[in-house]
This record gives C-alpha cells, sequence and structure tokens, in this order.
C-alpha cells in the first residue's frame, strides 16, 4: 500500500516539475516573438536592386539591377542628355 503511495506521489511530483519547466522555459516564446512584424523593418532575405547608369553618346541612361542575383531587371530607360562639356 505504501508502495503505491509513493509512485503516485513521485509521479505527480514529476509532472508538477515538468509543467512548471514548460511555462518557465525560454523557447515557448520564441515563436510569439517570430510572429510579430513591423511594416518598417525589411526582409532579412529581400532582394538589393539599385538603378545603374550609363552615360552613351552624350545620352545619359538607367536600368534597375539586381545585386543578390547578378541580373539586370528591366530595359535601359533614357534619362537625359549629358551637360555641354561634360567628359563622362
Amino acid at each position: 500500500m505504501k508502495q503505491k503511495r509513493i509512485s503516485k506521489l513521485l509521479g505527480l511530483v514529476g509532472a508538477a516539475a515538468l509543467s512548471v519547466g514548460m511555462f518557465l522555459c525560454p523557447t515557448t516564446m520564441l515563436p510569439a516573438q517570430a510572429a510579430t512584424s513591423s511594416e518598417g523593418v525589411a526582409m532579412p532575405y529581400s532582394d538589393i536592386i539599385k538603378w545603374r547608369y550609363f552615360a552613351y553618346e552624350g545620352k545619359i541612361y538607367k536600368c534597375l539591377y539586381n545585386y543578390s542575383t547578378g541580373n539586370w531587371v528591366g530595359e535601359w530607360v533614357y534619362v537625359r542628355d549629358l551637360p555641354e562639356g561634360s567628359d563622362i
């Protein structure tokens, strides 16, 4: 009889210790932190795309360039004529 009572008591203590450990574990808070996002923060895996400029026969052209993949995005677009007397 005492053996059953001790094993039940140990089982209850073990279950209580596991449930307390589950609530105090810091990994239970990680999904809640990861789920929150703000619109001002850029995604860490977003591509880096910027304008590249090119001067040809007195005219300036621009085209988007993806620095992450090393590819051109879109077509070259005429911007304006170079100013008189500029050496580019």
